[in-house]
Parts: structure tokens; C-alpha cells; sequence
């Protein structure tokens, strides 16, 4: 009697992983960026529309939701800290509105507001990869075995 051991390590990223890769890449597409070009352009889209897409498309079956509906978030919580951080608070709205925490207010809000279009696109296209991927990977049942005809015994 042979033993067989199937221990199938899942594929793909975990969970935490799915979420400090685009995490990373749009915090470090923000970074250079604003340092380079002084502001959220088209570097700083693409390392966030691929680090969205490169998530949703290496984590695993079981943790796809995550990486499908997280694209505002990590806008949120990467762009937006970046930009406030390099700025400083000292933006071109400071000397207009004479306030220091809306000026900070809006200094984080921007790259959110500048790049609704592409939040939303990205979000959509994550959705979609995901969907594509749940239904082209799903477990399909087993296909019954046919059971064996036995000849009917002969009438004597």
C-alpha cells in the first residue's frame, strides 16, 4: 500500500504581503515623485496602478478579497502621508487660508482629490481581476465514477 503525502502549499503572496506591495510601491512612487517632480504624476500612477494590479494578480485564491477592494485605501494611507510629509505643511494654500491644520488638511486630501479618476479606474480593474480569477479558479466537482455493470446472472 503506497502513502501518498499532498501537502499543496498554496500559491501566491499572503494576506500581509498583498497589502505592503502596493503599499510600498505607491509610497515609493509618491516619494520620488514629489522630490523629482514636485508633484503626484505619472510615475507616481504607475507605481500605484501596478502595485494594485501586481497584488490582486500574485495573492492567493483564499485572501483575493483584500487586495480587490483595497486601491482607496492604499491611496489613503500611502499617497496622502507622503505628500503631507515632503510638504510639510507649507503648501500654496498657506498663506491664503492662514490656518495651519487646514492648510495640512488639504495638503493630505490633494493627491486623494487629483486622482479620484485613477483610484476609481484601478479599483475597478482590481475588481474585475479578481472576479476573473475566483471564476477560472474555482473547484469544480468530480465527476462521478460509473459504477461497474455486472452481468446478470444466467437463468438455468
Amino acid at each position: 500500500m503506497e502513502t501518498e503525502t499532498t501537502t499543496a502549499r498554496p500559491w501566491g503572496l499572503p494576506w500581509w504581503a498583498a497589502i505592503l506591495l502596493p503599499l510600498a510601491t505607491t509610497a515609493a512612487g509618491a516619494y520620488v515623485d514629489l522630490t523629482v517632480n514636485h508633484g503626484l504624476g505619472l510615475p507616481f500612477q504607475a507605481a500605484y496602478a501596478g502595485g494594485c494590479l501586481l497584488s490582486v494578480l500574485l495573492v492567493r485564491r483564499r485572501n483575493l478579497f483584500g487586495p480587490m477592494v483595497q486601491p482607496p485605501l492604499i491611496l489613503l494611507f500611502a499617497a496622502s502621508p507622503v505628500a503631507l510629509l515632503l510638504n510639510g505643511g507649507n503648501g500654496s494654500f498657506g498663506s491664503q487660508l492662514g490656518s495651519q491644520f487646514v492648510n495640512q488638511a488639504l495638503t493630505f486630501g490633494m493627491p486623494l482629490v487629483n486622482n479620484f479618476v485613477l483610484q476609481a479606474g484601478v479599483t475597478i480593474a482590481t475588481v474585475v481581476i479578481g472576479l476573473i480569477r475566483l471564476i477560472l479558479t474555482r473547484k469544480r466537482p468530480a465527476a462521478p465514477e460509473p459504477e461497474p455493470s455486472e452481468p446478470e446472472p444466467a437463468a438455468a
